[in-house]
């Protein structure tokens, strides 16, 4: 089964919150009494995406943390590769230089097809659609 890793999930839980109000800096704690996440794993993930370049950290009184760019200018395959490495469904689909059978391997360019597909769909879709009411249409 494919699955987005746990810190990833995260990542967009705190990320389409603070999309929801982007103008107003969200610290750790503030986020922590929206968010059924510890404090801590909140401040991680704030500071990957920070360092990242997808947040911005404000200081001082009034500070926390904004979106570094508008809500749809950042793309779900930013997030996914923000925390994890980019999404490879197979080892074809890294370059081919990782399997063994790439040169008899039938469902190869079927791999890499699907893998477009998906890595497409991640581009296409931000953060704005995924707190956007009106976006629920599944194909």
């Amino acid at each position: 089964m494919l699955s987005v890793n746990r810190m990833t999930d995260y990542a967009t839980l705190v990320l389409t919150r603070l999309a929801c109000d982007p103008d107003h800096p969200q610290s750790a704690a503030t986020l922590g009494g929206e968010i059924p996440l510890a404090t801590a794993t909140i401040r991680k993930v704030l500071r990957i995406l920070a360092s990242r370049g997808l947040l911005i950290s404000r200081r001082g009184r009034g500070g926390g943390f904004i979106l570094a760019r508008p809500a749809d200018q950042i793309s779900l395959a930013q997030v996914l590769e923000a925390m994890d490495d980019p999404m490879i469904l197979t080892a074809c689909c890294h370059g081919g230089s990782g399997c063994p059978l790439g040169g008899v391997c039938q469902p190869r360019p079927h791999w890499l097809r699907i893998s477009q597909g998906i890595r497409a769909l991640l581009e296409e879709t931000t953060l704005l659609n995924l707190v956007d009411d009106t976006s629920h249409s599944v194909a």
